[in-house]
């Protein structure tokens, strides 16, 4: 949506469940100028964070989208954001009234948005737009995956058809077998072909599928095997990422700060692999470190102010993604970040400005939480069951 004049110009941000990763979005907003208020689930862990105008808590995590819907309801706002994964899939899930509906990122009733949740619907919409993927099988289960796997040469990956932050995502090898468990929750699987680790994000900003503002991202370390979290990168201001961006963007008609995942493949071109269409990015704060900045193109937008298209004026200089680096540390996986050329001069901003302790917090929240997941791990390696 787009204000009208005369009338008040507020963002709405609708967190739903992840706070460590996005813990930079209310300060990138604020550099707008415009008020950025927020509906959070209960006991969220960036409640207190800087930059929020007003916080409005719903009575529950199961009413949260309808609490978002209340909000919009009152006509104070021009833009919804929806910032994480779980978050989109409960708008999504809601029965809106019109009035509200119209603010969802992606039409309720469009192909784009029959994609939310689903690794499967993705690639058969990039099929249908006539957008870059790799050679990929869909398969009904997973005894059909590994079946149609050992009939397969070179490398391949395992994907179960839900799950984000690389969950479900796995190395298969030729006889079939992988490394990582399958997620007994897949019912349905991707086969598809393993391009290689130059992998790496597209964000954009975007006005019902005008593009308005990107970035590329190349992902040099990641968590959980190379196929979660973004730990350390550096900007991709490729054209081709660009031009990809705004394929991307006209055929969804998405409406806000969003993005995607892609590899170039053998011929050097981007292929879609992973859809982050109707949430944010953990990584748009980087705007402004390679020649971007989403938050003046988003007041510009909103405003109607006369501006230049937006585009990276440079890739590089490498940043360090805080807190997802202790996590990589507490998994024993630093070693990787120390062997890569850059890491001591690479940015790495650990607090929004002027919120240390969201910072600190965060920090906190990330080791203690890892460090239970180790603890687990070592107590079934000690004591196996039965």
């Amino acid at each position: 949506m787009k204000s009208s004049p005369g009338q008040p110009v507020r963002l709405l941000l609708a967190m739903h469940s992840f706070g460590q990763s996005y813990m930079h979005v209310p300060g990138l907003l604020k550099r707008t100028g415009l008020p950025v208020d927020a509906v959070l689930t209960p006991n969220h862990p960036l409640r207190g964070v800087a930059g929020l105008s007003k916080t409005f808590v719903a009575g529950s995590a199961a009413g949260w989208a309808a609490a978002v819907e209340k909000h919009l309801l009152t006509g104070d706002y021009a833009l919804l954001l929806n910032v994480d994964e779980p978050g989109l899939h409960a708008l999504y899930r809601h029965a809106w009234q019109p009035e509200a509906e119209k603010f969802l990122p992606l039409a309720k009733d469009s192909g784009a948005a029959a994609t939310v949740g689903s690794k499967i619907a993705f690639h058969q919409w990039c099929l249908k737009n006539g957008l870059p993927v790799p050679e990929t099988h869909v398969c009904a289960n997973l005894e059909e995956a590994v079946a149609v796997r050992r009939q397969l040469a070179g490398d391949w990956l395992l994907k179960g058809d839900s799950g984000s932050g690389g969950q479900s995502v796995m190395r298969f090898s030729p006889d079939g077998d992988s490394t990582v468990a399958p997620d007994p929750e897949c019912a349905s699987w991707l086969v598809q072909r393993d391009e290689g680790r130059d992998v790496g994000s597209g964000i954009f900003l975007a006005d019902h599928g005008r593009l308005l503002a990107w970035m590329g991202i190349r992902k040099i370390v990641c968590l959980d095997q190379g196929f979660g979290p973004t730990v350390f990168g550096r900007g991709d201001a490729a054209a081709d990422v660009g031009e990809l961006c705004g394929r991307v963007a006209s055929a969804s008609g998405l409406t806000g700060l969003t993005g995607f995942d892609f590899v170039r493949g053998a011929g050097g071109s981007p292929l879609l692999i992973d859809s982050h269409l109707g949430r944010m990015s953990p990584m748009q704060h980087f705007d402004r470190l390679y020649g971007v900045d989403f938050a003046s193109a988003l007041r510009a937008w909103l405003l109607g102010e006369s501006r230049h298209e937006s585009a990276p004026s440079h890739g590089g200089p490498p940043f360090i993604k805080f807190p997802e680096v202790l996590q990589l540390a507490v998994q024993g996986g630093l070693g990787r970040l120390l062997k890569e050329e850059g890491w001591r001069t690479a940015s790495m901003p650990m607090s929004p400005p002027g919120d240390p302790f969201t910072g600190c917090r965060s920090a906190c929240s990330t080791v203690i939480s890892q460090a239970r997941v180790n603890i687990g791990r070592w107590r079934r390696q000690i004591f196996p069951s039965p």
